[in-house]
C-alpha cells in the first residue's frame, strides 16, 4: 500500500509536469515589450566657455575630445565667428584647450592662456588612453595635417602637458579611430587629394614605433565615418560604420554599411546594415557615437546626405550658370541653408553579439555632428559641434542611463520568503551542533546524494550560473568540454585522493601535508588556502550583487548586506549541515528554473527546430570542438588540459570541496557523493550552454527587448529572467541567484573556519576542549563573513574592483602550486617538506613568467602552476637532504595499508 502511494504521488507529479509543458507548448508565451524611451534621459548640462581673452563663445565643430585623469578635455575646433559662410563669414580654426573637472554635482572649467595646442587644428581623431588624450591628424587653414600629440591633465597642479608623438605617414582629416589594448587604429579619412582606403595601426608598447598598414576593410573608401571599439563577445574589435565619399560627379555617396576588424584573426567581417522600422536602409555620415555597456554601440544623429547632395547640386549649377541665373540659384540655396531643419535626432543601438540594430529614444533637439561623443563618469557627453550648416552650438549634451525595470511586489515577496527559508534551515540544524565534529563534518550524518549535490552546488556559484549562459550567448560551446573534465577527474579523486582524507580521519585537508611532509608545509598550505578564500569573498558577493542591482533595481550595497548577513546567521547556527542542505535546495531551484527557461525561450521565439538550428549554424553558435593546435585560444586541447588540472586542484586540495566528502558515513558514501556531483555536471552543462544559445536567438529575433546599457555580459540571463518570465517565477530564480551567491560565501566561511580552527588554533591550544573549539569556530565564521561582506561593500562604494582583481591575480599565482603539493605527497616517496616548499614558491615565479611573457591561454594557468610545483618540488627534494619529519610512505602505493577511517602509525 505504501509503495502504491509513493508511485501514485510520482504519477501525479509527472502528470503536473507534463501538462505544464503541454500548456507552454500550446500557448506561446508573450514577448514582453520594453519601453525604449527609458534607457537614457538627455539634458543640456553645461556650455563651452569663451576662450581666454574673448567675451563670447559661439561653439566649435571638429574639436578633439577625451578624458584623462578624470577630467574632460576639449581642444581645437573650427567655426564661423564672423557670420554664416554663405553670407560672407570666413572659417576660423582655433588652438585653445578646455578642461572640465567634476566634483560631486559641481563642474569647474579650466581654460588658461597657457592651455594651447601647438597650432590651430580641427577634424582630427581623438583617442583617450591611460596616458592622456591622443590627437591625430586634422586640418586647418594650411590644409590637411599629419601631426600627432598627447594632451595630459595634471589634476594636482591643474596644468596641461603636451607631448609630440609619432606622426602619421601622410596627412589625414575626418578619419575614424579607436584603441584596442595598447594599439591605436586609424581608418579612412581625407588626404590632400582624395579619400583614404588605408587602415593604420600604432603599437604604443613599442619604443619608437611606426604606423603600420593593416588589411583594409572590404568596402569603399570613406571619410566622416564612425570608428568605435567594442567587444564582440570574444575579443575587442574595431568597428567602422557609415561615412561618405565625394564622387567625380560632385555628389557625395553616403554609406550605410559597417565592418568589424578582429585583431586576433587579423581580418574584417561585414555587419548587418542599419535600417529603420520599415526595413529601409539608413545611410549616415559625420555622426557621433560611443560604446556603452558590455556589447552595445550607439550611433547618434548624423547626416543621411539628402540635403548635402541637394546643396552640392546647387553649387555645381551655380558654378556653371550665367550671372542672372546664378543670383537666382544662390537665393534658392541660401533659403535651403537658412531653413535647414538640423541633423537627425535619431539614436540607434548596435548589439555586437547578435549583430542587430534597434532604434532608441531620440535626442531632444537636432544632433550635434562633426564632434566626438564620449563616456565620462558613466554618462554620455556630446560636446559642442555643428547643428546645421555653418552653425555651431556651445552646448554640452549629457545622456544619463536610467533604470528600466521594476521588480514588482510579487517577486520581492518570493525573494524574501525564499531567503527566510534559508535562515530557517540554519535554525533547524542548530540543535545538532554540539562540537566541532558536528560543526565541520556534520557528525557523518549527510547522505551521499546530498553530499554529492552539495559538491556540485559548491562549484555552481551565482557567478557560474550567470557566466556559462553568458559565455554561450556571446561565443559558442567551445568551453563545454572543460566542464566535462570533472567526470574524467572523479575516478582519480576517488581512487588516489579520497582514501587519504577518509582513512586518516582528517578534518582539514592540510593535516595530510603535515603527516606527509611537516608542520611548516601544513601551515603554509593552510594559510595559502585561507588567504585565497578571503581574497575571493568580496568578488563572490560583489559581482552577483552588481548584476542583480542592474536587473532588479535593488541597491548594490543592500544586495551585499542581505546575502552577507543571512549567510552568517545560518552558517553560524547550523554549521556545515545547514550549508549542505541549503546547497541542495539551491541546486534544485536553479536547475529547475534553468530547465523551465530552456523550454520557455524557444516557445517564445516560435520557430521550428530546423529554423532554430539554421540560425545556430549560420551564426556559429555551437562549435564545441576546436582541434587547432593553438594553445593561446580555447581549443579542445586547452580546455581539456586546463579543465583536468583545475578539477584536480579543486577536488584534491580545496578544503571547500574536500570537506563535503568528509561529512558522509563512510568512504563508499563519499565516493558515491563525488560521482553524483561529477555526473550532475553533464545535464547542467547541457542546460546552461543551451540557455546561452537560446538567449542569443531570442535577442537576435527580438532586439528591442535587450537593454543596451547592460554593463556586463554576465547580466544577460538575469535580465531575461526579470524582463521576460512571469512574476513569481522570475522572483524564484532571482532568489536562487541570491542563494547561489550565499552558497559560495557560506562554503568559504565554514571551510576557512575549519582550517583556522584545526590547522592553527588546535596546534597552539592543545589543551582546549570541544566547547571552546566550537565557540572559537563560530567566532571565526562570523569574522570571516563580516570581512567578506565589508570587502564587497568597500569595493562597491570606492570602485576598487580593478585593484582587487590585481590582488587576486597575485594570489592566484600560487593556487596551482597548492594542488602540486598534494600531487607531490601522494605520488612520490622521495619528496620531502623542504623540497616541496621550494617547488611551491618557485611555481609562483613560473606562473608570473607564463602570464607576462607567453601567449598561453589563461585556462592553462592551473596546469602550469600545478605541474611546475610538482616537478620543481621533486627536483629539489632529490637535491636537498631529507629532514627528519614526514612519512614518506603516505603515498598511493601504501594507501591500502591505512585502516579505513582510523589513524594508525605509519613508518617513515
Amino acid at each position: 500500500m505504501k509503495l502504491f502511494f509513493i508511485n501514485k504521488k510520482r504519477i501525479v507529479s509527472y502528470s503536473i509536469i507534463f501538462h505544464l509543458f503541454l500548456l507552454m507548448s500550446c500557448c506561446k508565451p508573450k514577448v514582453q515589450s520594453i519601453n525604449q524611451n527609458n534607457y537614457f534621459t538627455w539634458e543640456e548640462f553645461n556650455n563651452l566657455p569663451p576662450a581666454p581673452g574673448q567675451n563670447q563663445q559661439y561653439g566649435l565643430a571638429g574639436m578633439f575630445a577625451g578624458v584623462h585623469n578624470g577630467a574632460l578635455i576639449l581642444a581645437g575646433g573650427a567655426n564661423f565667428p564672423d557670420g554664416k559662410p554663405w553670407e560672407g563669414g570666413s572659417k576660423k580654426w582655433w588652438d585653445d584647450i578646455y578642461v572640465l573637472e567634476k566634483n560631486g554635482d559641481k563642474y569647474q572649467w579650466y581654460s588658461q592662456k597657457e592651455f594651447k595646442l601647438p597650432f590651430s587644428l580641427a577634424y582630427g581623431v581623438s583617442i583617450s588612453t591611460k596616458n592622456g588624450l591622443w590627437c591625430i591628424g586634422g586640418n586647418n587653414e594650411k590644409g590637411v595635417q599629419n601631426n600627432a600629440f598627447l594632451i595630459q591633465w595634471d589634476p594636482i597642479s591643474k596644468n596641461i602637458i603636451l607631448q609630440d608623438q609619432t606622426s602619421l605617414p601622410f596627412p589625414l582629416a575626418n578619419a575614424a579611430g579607436g584603441i584596442i589594448g595598447e594599439t591605436i587604429y586609424i581608418a579612412g579619412g581625407e588626404t590632400d587629394h582624395n579619400v583614404s582606403t588605408k587602415f593604420l595601426s600604432l603599437n604604443l608598447n613599442k619604443t619608437h614605433a611606426n604606423w603600420i598598414e593593416q588589411p583594409a576593410w572590404p568596402g569603399k573608401a570613406r571619410s566622416h565615418a564612425l570608428g568605435l571599439v567594442q567587444s564582440n563577445g570574444d575579443n575587442d574589435c574595431f568597428y567602422l560604420l557609415g561615412g561618405r565619399q565625394l564622387q567625380n560627379s560632385g555628389i557625395s555617396e553616403v554609406y550605410y554599411d559597417g565592418f568589424c576588424f578582429n585583431p586576433t584573426k587579423n581580418s574584417w567581417e561585414s555587419l548587418s546594415h542599419l535600417k529603420n522600422k520599415n526595413g529601409e536602409l539608413i545611410p549616415f555620415s559625420a555622426a557621433t557615437g560611443v560604446t556603452f555597456g558590455s556589447n552595445s554601440m550607439f550611433v547618434i544623429g548624423g547626416s543621411n546626405g539628402d540635403l548635402l547632395n541637394k546643396l552640392q547640386k546647387y553649387e555645381m549649377l551655380i558654378s556653371k550658370a550665367e550671372k542672372n541665373e546664378r543670383v537666382k540659384l544662390i537665393e534658392e540655396r541660401d533659403i535651403i541653408l537658412n531653413q535647414h531643419p538640423g541633423f537627425s535626432k535619431k539614436v540607434y543601438a548596435y548589439q555586437t553579439i547578435t549583430n542587430s540594430w534597434r532604434e532608441l529614444n531620440s535626442l531632444p533637439n537636432s544632433s550635434q555632428v562633426t564632434t566626438q561623443a564620449l563616456v565620462w563618469d558613466g554618462e554620455i557627453i556630446i560636446p559642442s559641434g555643428e547643428i546645421s550648416p555653418g552653425i555651431r552650438t556651445k552646448v554640452l549634451l549629457k545622456g544619463t542611463p536610467q533604470k528600466t525595470e521594476s521588480f514588482g511586489w510579487i517577486n520581492y515577496t518570493v525573494v524574501i520568503a525564499y531567503l527566510l527559508i534559508l535562515v530557517g534551515i540554519g535554525f533547524i540544524f542548530s540543535k545538532n551542533q554540539k562540537n566541532t565534529t558536528d560543526f565541520f563534518k556534520a557528525g557523518g550524518r549527510i547522505p551521499w546524494w546530498a553530499a554529492g549535490i552539495s559538491i556540485f552546488g559548491t562549484q555552481l556559484s551565482a557567478i557560474t550560473f550567470m557566466a556559462i549562459p553568458a559565455k554561450a550567448y556571446a561565443t559558442d560551446w567551445s568551453m563545454f568540454f572543460m566542464l566535462m573534465t570533472v567526470i574524467m577527474v572523479a575516478p582519480l579523486i576517488i581512487h588516489f585522493f579520497l582514501p587519504f582524507f577518509r582513512r586518516l580521519n582528517l578534518t582539514s585537508a592540510y593535516e595530510y601535508l603535515e603527516q606527509r611532509f611537516n608542520t611548516t608545509t601544513r601551515q603554509i598550505g593552510a594559510a595559502m588556502y585561507v588567504i585565497m578564500q578571503i581574497s575571493r569573498l568580496g568578488i563572490v558577493l560583489l559581482l552577483p550583487s552588481l548584476a542583480l542591482s542592474v536587473v532588479t533595481g535593488i541597491d548594490v550595497s543592500l544586495c551585499i548586506l542581505i546575502m552577507g548577513v543571512l549567510s552568517i546567521i545560518y552558517t553560524v547556527l547550523g554549521g556545515i549541515e545547514a550549508v549542505i542542505w541549503t546547497d541542495v535546495m539551491q541546486v534544485i531551484v536553479l536547475l529547475g528554473g534553468a530547465l523551465f527557461c530552456l523550454i520557455w525561450i524557444p516557445i517564445q521565439i516560435g520557430s521550428n527546430s530546423s529554423e532554430i538550428w539554421q540560425q545556430i549554424s549560420s551564426n556559429g553558435k555551437f562549435n564545441p570542438i576546436n582541434l587547432d593546435f593553438n594553445f593561446s585560444q580555447p581549443t579542445l586541447w586547452v580546455v581539456i588540459i586546463g579543465g583536468i588540472a583545475s578539477n584536480i586542484i579543486q577536488y584534491g586540495s580545496d578544503q571547500t570541496v574536500i570537506q563535503r566528502y568528509l561529512t558522509t558515513r563512510d568512504e563508499k558514501s563519499a565516493a558515491n557523493g563525488i560521482k553524483t556531483g561529477a555526473w550532475m555536471v553533464l545535464p547542467s552543462a547541457l542546460i546552461f550552454f543551451s540557455i546561452g544559445t537560446a538567449l542569443f536567438l531570442f535577442f537576435k529575433n527580438y532586439p528591442e527587448t535587450l537593454n543596451p546599457t547592460l554593463d556586463n555580459t554576465d547580466t544577460i540571463f538575469p535580465w531575461y529572467i526579470v524582463s521576460q518570465l512571469p512574476d513569481g517565477i522570475s522572483g524564484v530564480l532571482i532568489a536562487a541567484i541570491f542563494a547561489a551567491a550565499m552558497s559560495s560565501l557560506d562554503s568559504s566561511m565554514n571551510s576557512v573556519a575549519t582550517v583556522i580552527t584545526n590547522d592553527f588554533y588546535k596546534l597552539f591550544k592543545a589543551s582546549s576542549n570541544e566547547y571552546k573549539e566550537l565557540e572559537f569556530a563560530r567566532k571565526v565564521t562570523v569574522i570571516i563573513g563580516v570581512l567578506g561582506t565589508g570587502t564587497a561593500l568597500l569595493m562597491a562604494n570606492l570602485n576598487i574592483l580593478s585593484l582587487w582583481d590585481q590582488f587576486n591575480e597575485v594570489i592566484g599565482l600560487f593556487a596551482g602550486g597548492l594542488g602540486g603539493l598534494f600531487l607531490l605527497g601522494i605520488f612520490t616517496q622521495k619528496a620531502h617538506g623542504t623540497g616541496a616548499l621550494i617547488g611551491l614558491v618557485l611555481s609562483g615565479f613560473v606562473q608570473y613568467y607564463v602570464k607576462v611573457h607567453t601567449s598561453l591561454h589563461l585556462l592553462l594557468y592551473a596546469f602550469t602552476g600545478m605541474i611546475s610545483a610538482f616537478i620543481l618540488g621533486y627536483i629539489f627534494s632529490l637535491l636537498l637532504p631529507r629532514n627528519s619529519s614526514g612519512k614518506s610512505n603516505l603515498t598511493y602505493i601504501n594507501v591500502n595499508k591505512i585502516n579505513n577511517n582510523k589513524k594508525v602509525p605509519v613508518g617513515k
